[in-house]
């Protein structure tokens, strides 16, 4: 296999504890870039919460953001690919989320609103989700590209269950616990049929490159979508067990000892 594109999750993957990049990942992406490969971040977070590491690495293609439902370059261009909720379905959800007890942010592109924030959990989102803007429910984006539910376990799993009764079957749900921030809780809402995977394929159709010529480097379960679009998929020895166990390859190095920068010596600078 000869790699053309190479997408990179970030917490937990190519960002350190300390949310910095090292050095042998910062000098093995920048040989792979010399060598022509192109290379992009799939990520949770918003584009402007991923912009200074797109910087740091001169990495000017579109990315793949907010788990799939948007894939966007920096530069403030038109997006390749944005799936938000459709305004009927958000019209269903909008009334339980607007009585839920846990803080609500609602995104749309890369701008951001919310409601039932403190500034303790302002700051804990803000690596993900940047700028939020407070506002009052009936004052949300009718078409939102996603809806985050954050907070203690007890509220956001309330508002888990009140929203899944509703029976709505053009949404996707993500419940998860916090990894940095373990207690809190959060819960995604987005649009039916996108995360990583669907955002890759729309990278990937943009750029010519075939799934056979990618490789995916990821550590979390929200990775594994996109596993599924890639010749290969490699992951760092901190990943999630349900990615260790299906991953074609497992750094003997974690995120903090720069793992993704032995993957990509292994399968782009060593061939």
């Amino acid at each position: 296999m000869s790699v053309e594109l190479i997408i990179i999750d970030l917490d937990g993957t190519l960002l350190r504890s300390d949310s910095t990049v090292g050095k042998r990942t910062i000098d093995a992406i920048g040989k792979a870039k010399g060598q022509s490969v192109a290379v992009s971040f799939a990520t949770g977070r918003m584009v402007s919460a991923s912009k200074k590491y797109a910087k740091m690495l001169n990495i000017n293609l579109p990315m793949v953001a907010l788990n799939g439902t948007l894939v966007k370059g920096i530069d403030g261009a038109k997006p390749i690919f944005h799936r938000p909720i459709a305004e009927s379905i958000f019209k269903k959800l909008l009334p339980e989320l607007a009585r839920s007890e846990a803080t609500i942010t609602i995104v749309l592109g890369d701008s951001s609103f919310g409601w039932n924030i403190d500034e303790n959990i302002r700051s804990k989102l803000s690596s993900w989700i940047v700028g939020i803007q407070d506002i009052e429910p009936e004052q949300s984006p009718a078409e939102p590209t996603i809806a985050m539910v954050a907070g203690d376990e007890k509220p956001v799993r309330q508002t888990y269950e009140k929203i899944v009764k509703l029976g709505i079957d053009d949404i996707h749900f993500f419940l998860f616990p916090s990894i940095r921030y373990y207690p809190m809780w959060y819960m995604e809402i987005r649009s039916s049929g996108t995360d990583k995977g669907a955002g890759v394929e729309a990278l990937q159709k943009y750029l010519g490159i075939a799934p056979e010529n990618t490789l995916v480097i990821g550590d979390y379960v929200n990775d594994l979508p996109m596993f599924e679009k890639a010749s290969v998929c490699a992951t760092v020895s901190n990943a999630h067990q349900n990615i260790i166990d299906i991953a074609d390859y497992v750094s003997p190095l974690s995120c903090d000892q720069d793992g993704v920068g032995e993957i990509i010596e292994k399968f782009v600078l060593e061939k």
